[in-house]
Order: C-alpha cells, then structure tokens, then sequence
C-alpha cells in the first residue's frame, strides 16, 4: 500500500507540477504576446503622428518657399527632418489644375498626370507601387498644389531598436516572473512531497501519524488534515479488527475447547455419555450460532443484498415479536407489552422483525420486571423522521463508559451472549435507511430506539449513542 501510494504520489507531483508550470508559461506567452502586439500599434501610431507633424511642417515650409520664389527653388535637400535622431527626407511634387506635375524631385515625373490622386490633405496612398505617407498644401496665389512624401518603409526602419530594446526588456521581465513561478511552484509542491513521502511510509499498525505535517488554514493544510483524519480512523480500524480477530479467536476456543474436554471425559470413561453428548451438542450449538451470527454480519457489511419489500404494520409485528417472546418472558417473572398506534409502512419486514427480537430479548435478559415497546408516529417523533420503536426496560441500563461501545462486535457487557447481536442490528438498521441508538429509558433503565428516516440519515443523525 505505501509503495502505490509513493508510486502514485510522485506521478500526482509531477503532473502537479508540470500543470502549473505549462500554466504559467502558457500565460506570460501569452501575456508577451498581447503586450508586443500593442506596442507595436502603440508605437506604430507615435511615430505615423510624429512624420505626419513634420512632412506637414515641411509643406508649410514648401509653400513658402514656392510663394517667395518659382518652382526651380524646390530641392528634396531643403526637405530633411529627424525622428528619433533618424534623418529622414521627403520627396514632392507638383500638380497643376490637370492634376498633372509639373515639377518633382524625380525629374522624369514632370509631365505625367496624377490620375486619381486622393481628396484627402494628409494621410497614406500607394505611390510607384509602395505605400507613402503624404501631406499636401495648396499656393494662395498659384493655380498650384505642392506634395510632399515619405515611403513607409523608411518608417519601419525606426522599430528594430525600439522593438530590440523592447524585446529584451520583456525577455528580462519574462526571466523574473519564471523564477518567481518556479519559486512558487516549489513552495506549493513542497509540503505535497512531504505529504506524499509521509504517506508512503505510514502504516497503521505503526502508529506514526507523527510523520505528517502540522495542518494550517491554507488549502494544502485542509488536506493535511484530511489525511491525519484518515489516519485516525485507519489506526481505529486496525485496532478495531485487531480486538475483532482477538474476540473471535477466544470466542471460538470457548466453545471448541468445552467440546473436545467432554469428548476427551467420554474416551476416558470419567463421565457419562449422555451427559458428555448434551453438553457437546449445546456447545456445538453455540458454536453454530455464533459462525452464523458472524457469516451474517460479514454479509451485511460486504454484499449490497436485494431485500424484498412488503406491507407491515408496526403495531401488528410489535404484538407479533411480544406474543412470541411472552412465555420465556413469563419465565423470568417480566411483564411484556407493546404500545401505540397502527402505522402501515413498506419495509424489509423480515430484518426489521430480526432487530425487534433481537432488542426484546436484550431486554427481558437485563430487566428487573418490564418490558415495553412503543410504536412513535412523525408527529411525535418529528426532525425529518419517518417514525420510530423503542425498546424500554426498567434494568440498570448502561454505565457511561459502555454506551459508545455496545454496538461493537463481540461487545458483550454484562449477562451477554455473544456480543454480536446489537452489532448485526446495528447493520440492519443502516441498510433499512434507520439508526439504532440507546439512551435512559423513562422505566429507568435502557431505550434502545430504531428511528426511521424519511431519507436516509447522513452521519450526525447515523451516529449511535
């Protein structure tokens, strides 16, 4: 078991782990990405301002330029400006009425006709088969309209050290954040390794809850505690089956060793053979009963068993399980009675009728002189019960510290048979969505009660006194 459970630890670490990791990447991959693309946009709209602000300086400049002299005086050399201490010039050209040019800084241009020359004074128009950013102005004085224009290329000339030193800060960004989320995913694996070491090693028997790690309020610390809980009720198992195994054992070698003594006395001729044979077979008889009670509960703890339902009425089988159990209760000097009102329900009645026996013959065996049981209806018994029996007698009921352990197996406490009897009704019970419990009986001694519920009862209602 510890080996699975280490074996299968380190495959939920790592898995663990690399879903964090592969979370963590994914996330700053995406996040780089995200912050790039809109850098770019950002930038790419800072600088398209800054040469659209300066071509229109130009232009202006252009114009006066044109206003002062001729068309000759025009030189790309005059047009020059810095972005980014980038030199940049722009070239122009000139168009008349006709939209056709009539001077240029390329001086084969002079003569073609702009056909289709945008409306627009400033903005992005394909040129010579690329796209240029313009800016145009048009002379007071002149039929004439000036254009001055920088090819975008040149603009993306710009972004490589802006983007490299971009680039290299998020790439530094980046290095960070992955170390801190290394760092983080080892603080959070951390105590799930020690945890996982803890549990591959614990063993029952051993003890060593010691191993685990001091539980806090965080979510790992909920597991923590969730382990040492589980820890605490494997150990109480274990301790459970061990006094199980150690009642059974010496329960068995009651009986087996009474056997074999009257069997060795018979051989021997130091007793009489039908006195030997009426022990041998009473024993043989409680030995019987005992394997059938133990098979009976193993069943009921183990295999999920089909029972039949059927129409009862409680009133009617507890006057049934009273007119059968009155004469050995007549023997004993008991006075036996059942009490309320008809109740017809759908139950196993056959099981419910083995915990009614059960529980009454409890009864006459630890009574002083009365024995009752009752049939309670819901609105009597309210808090979401169907309805509920109880078993009263007027004995000495239980000592404090008896009452946690009656319905343990084997648990037989004083005048006790077999110690079973309260353990397989107790399982009944369960499977026919009940609780048995025991608490002070009005008569002043026990009350042991099966309480129905209208679903079945989670584990405070479930829990026996």
């Amino acid at each position: 078991m510890g080996i699975w459970l280490q074996g299968g630890g380190t495959h939920i670490m790592k898995t663990i782990r690399s879903k964090m990791l592969v979370a963590l990447l994914a996330g700053m991959l995406v996040t780089v990405a995200i912050t790039v693309f809109f850098f770019i946009r950002l930038l790419d709209d800072i600088l398209l301002n800054q040469i659209k602000q300066q071509l229109k300086d130009q232009t202006l400049k252009a114009v006066h330029m044109m206003s002062e002299d001729n068309l000759d005086s025009l030189d790309s050399e005059s047009f020059r400006f810095f972005i980014k201490d980038t030199l940049f010039y722009a070239d122009y050209f000139v168009l008349d009425t006709k939209d056709r040019i009539v001077a240029s800084s390329n001086s084969g241009e002079v003569g073609k006709t702009m056909a289709n020359f945008p409306n627009q004074r400033e903005g992005i128009m394909q040129l010579h088969g690329s796209k240029v950013l313009y800016s145009e102005a048009r002379l007071s004085h002149q039929p004439f309209r000036i254009i001055l224009y920088s090819p975008l290329s040149s603009l993306r000339a710009l972004y490589i050290p802006l983007l490299r030193t971009t680039l290299l800060s998020i790439a530094a960004s980046f290095i960070v954040i992955l170390l801190i989320g290394l760092f983080a995913v080892w603080r959070t694996v951390q105590p799930l390794n020690r945890l996982k070491e803890a549990v591959g090693q614990y063993e029952p028997h051993l003890m060593n809850r010691e191993a685990f790690l001091q539980a806090d309020h965080t979510e790992i610390g909920e597991l923590i505690s969730t382990f040492q809980l589980m820890a605490e009720r494997l150990e109480q198992h274990h301790r459970y089956q061990l006094e199980f195994l150690q009642n059974v054992s010496h329960e068995l070698k009651t009986p087996l060793m009474s056997i074999q003594g009257y069997v060795y006395a018979i051989q021997d001729q130091v007793m009489p053979v039908e006195q030997g044979l009426d022990i041998i077979s009473v024993q043989s008889q409680r030995l019987t009963d005992m394997v059938g009670k133990l098979l009976q509960l193993t069943r009921l703890e183990s295999v999920d068993e089909e029972w039949p339902l059927s129409s009862v009425d409680l009133k009617s089988m507890a006057e049934e399980a009273v007119y059968l159990l009155q004469p050995a209760a007549r023997q004993q000097g008991v006075e036996l009675q059942a009490h309320g009102s008809a109740h017809t329900i759908e139950i196993a009645g056959e099981q419910l009728f083995q915990i009614l026996l059960n529980l009454l013959q409890n009864a006459i065996r630890h009574c002083d002189a009365q024995v009752t049981i009752t049939v309670e209806l819901p609105e009597d018994a309210g808090g979401g019960t169907d309805w509920m029996m109880h078993i009263d007698d007027d004995g000495p009921g239980l000592a404090e510290g008896e009452r946690e352990h009656i319905f343990r197996r084997f648990y037989t406490g004083t005048n006790g048979v077999t110690g079973l009897g309260l353990a397989i009704s107790k399982q009944i019970a369960t499977r026919l969505h009940a609780d048995l419990t025991y608490s002070d009986s009005p008569l002043g001694g026990a009350r042991f009660s099966i309480v129905h519920y209208v679903t079945e009862p989670n584990s405070s209602n479930a829990k026996g006194a």
